[in-house]
């Protein structure tokens, strides 16, 4: 029954990772090195834009169907980026692919909330978190040796990239049309257009404002996107506030203590995830000169943290139903290892392997508490948007964090050392043969990076201390724990 969703949820998964090694080859081909941040910009805005609309349609018009609209409105993206023959028109298409990724993201938490109870939602969250984090962790694999051909089957190679989303997403959509049956108790009600719309201008100005250091052009306007994205989250709160339950994302919902703490815990683990994944291989590359290739094998350990983070926790949930014991140990973990980062990356392979792996384990057990957590909370008139909003709140966080952190260290790198960053991030072999004065100054400007992670994560530790106690109900529940 979820192997349509599993699909689904791989490809939107893969689509935004498998981007980063293969962007400079597109980008090159089609005459746009240097707006290369694009291709996954573009993908991430309309991804993190939609992915709480589907969850809140999806309470109205049914899992199923948004589902197969999502994965149809991706595959039609992915086929634009197939024939595109400009850069302009694989933006378009990237943008498309990315309006049907974020119902892939947020609706497959949805329906395994509508088909078990929550304490038996860790044994199925846990199949889909290892889903996503493998097609994290292969698409820069994936997107790197496919990209390196010059052509397959007489198709330029980075083509690929999109051409194998068609059969896999096509047979994804069979299997959800005869097997995805979400028994579902519909409330419909009007979309809240003022508040998408306001919300959709926040996101993509603090979007472009993360990626601000990679364009020149977005440089310059900085101050502006700061003005715009404040303007719209003040009107977004506005609206939100004089819409009521009617809201796209009603803020009575925030007024129930544990769903507040667990999306903001969701976002700081997202964003922990993320810098160390992209953390990680730098490191290895710029301190040791090893290869990109071998430098991601570390990711691995990541990897298998994550996955055994999140077996744990799903074992915890499902015999005792407990939740607060999940995130404590898990954001400690995190916390542990960008801390042990900070301190051994000059000592050796053992201890960045060691500290990666607290990471991933760390982010295993807090995507395990806040995916069955966040749309228990809401009760089960509200299941797909509590989902929804803790799957834009995590993605938010791991876009944020990369942003943001990769302009710091770049910004302290090239300060310290007068490299250029955008040298630095489009020729990966660079990194091996760096000199000792830059590699140096690499160290001094990523330790401290590392070290404000963890107390970020810190703080997410600390609120984690607020979450009410409690344990997970054996059955499913119709009641609503929101004041309204």
């Amino acid at each position: 029954m979820l192997s349509g969703l599993a699909l689904g949820m791989f490809l939107a998964a893969l689509d935004q990772t498998v981007i980063s090694t293969a962007s400079p080859t597109i980008a090159t081909s089609l005459g746009h090195l240097s707006s290369q941040s694009w291709l996954m910009t573009s993908y991430l805005g309309t991804t993190l834009i939609t992915t709480p609309i589907y969850g809140r349609l999806s309470d109205g018009f049914g899992r199923r169907r948004l589902f197969v609209t999502a994965l149809s409105i991706f595959l039609l993206g992915s086929l634009i980026c197939v024939g595109a023959g400009s850069f302009s028109i694989l933006i378009f298409g990237r943008s498309i692919q990315g309006l049907g990724a974020g119902g892939l993201f947020s609706l497959a938490f949805a329906v395994i909330a509508d088909l078990v109870p929550p304490r038996e939602r860790g044994r199925y969250t846990l199949f889909f978190v290892a889903v996503f984090g493998s097609a994290s962790l292969l698409g820069p694999l994936i997107g790197g040796v496919i990209a390196s051909q010059s052509e397959i089957f007489g198709v330029t190679g980075w083509r690929w990239i999109f051409t194998l989303n068609l059969p896999i997403g096509a047979l994804a959509v069979v299997l959800a049309l005869r097997y995805l049956h979400v028994p579902q108790r519909l409330i419909r009600q009007r979309l809240d257009i003022p508040g998408v719309l306001t919300f959709a201008i926040f996101v993509l100005a603090l979007l472009s404002l993360s990626e601000s250091s990679n364009s020149t052009f977005l440089s310059s306007i900085r101050l502006w996107l700061a003005v715009v994205g404040l303007a719209a989250l003040v009107g977004f709160f506005y609206i939100e506030q004089r819409m009521e339950s009617r809201a796209f994302i009603p803020l009575h919902f925030f007024r129930n203590r544990l769903f507040a703490i667990t999306v903001v815990i969701s976002g700081v683990a997202g964003a922990g995830m993320i810098i160390g994944l992209l953390f990680t291989p730098l490191i290895v590359q710029v301190r040791y000169g090893v290869s990109a290739v071998a430098a991601g094998l570390l990711l691995l350990v990541m990897g298998f943290g994550n996955l055994i983070g999140s077996g744990m926790g799903s074992r915890v949930i499902t015999k005792s139903g407990r939740y607060r014991e999940l995130a404590l140990p898990g954001l400690f973990a995190s916390v542990l290892g960008f801390f042990l980062l900070a301190a051994t990356f000059d000592s050796g392979f053992i201890g960045i392997g060691f500290a990666v792996f607290l990471l991933g384990a760390g982010s295993g057990l807090v995507n395990q508490f806040s995916s069955v957590t966040a749309p228990y909370a809401l009760g089960e008139e509200h299941l797909g948007a509590g989902s929804s909003i803790n799957t834009f709140v995590r993605q938010f966080g791991s876009v944020m964090g990369a942003g943001f952190s990769l302009a710091a260290l770049f910004y302290s790198w090239k300060s310290r050392d007068g490299i250029a960053s955008k040298f630095i991030s489009s020729q990966n072999s660079s990194l091996r043969h760096l000199s000792s004065v830059a590699k140096s100054s690499f160290v001094d400007a990523a330790r401290p990076v590392l070290i404000y992670s963890g107390l970020v994560v810190l703080v997410g530790l600390a609120l984690a201390l607020f979450l009410p106690r409690g344990v997970l109900s054996a059955g499913h529940r119709s009641e609503s724990p929101i004041p309204e």
